[in-house]
């Protein structure tokens, strides 16, 4: 089987779904993020907008989710509430400069 081609994005961000850490939450959390990407025409299942979204099972850090992780930036954040998200979503998928303050770790 060939893998489907995929148009190229600018982010990619990744939603610990669990299983241990912020069950329930993170799974909305992962829906909620897909819904305010469309309707802002940012995302496309197969990356025909400007920012992919998947879920992975586990980040290996077991506390303090729900957790995003935002590339190429490699920009985590922690405790990702409703709210949070939508700054992340202005503020770091739209104009390109991660939350100050919603983060626990950036890459370089």
């Amino acid at each position: 089987m060939e893998p489907k081609e995929m148009k190229t994005y600018q982010r990619h961000v990744l939603v610990c779904t669990g299983p241990r850490c912020a069950p329930g939450a993170s799974e909305t959390l992962y829906q909620t993020l897909k819904k305010r990407l469309d309707s802002l025409g940012l995302y496309d299942k197969v990356a025909k907008g400007p920012v992919k979204r998947s879920q992975c099972n586990c980040f290996g850090i077991c506390e303090g989710g729900p957790i995003l992780v935002v590339y190429p930036e490699g920009v985590w954040y922690g405790g990702v509430t409703p709210e949070i998200l939508e700054r992340i979503i202005e503020e770091h998928l739209i104009k390109g400069k991660p939350v100050e303050g919603g983060y626990f770790h950036k890459m370089s």
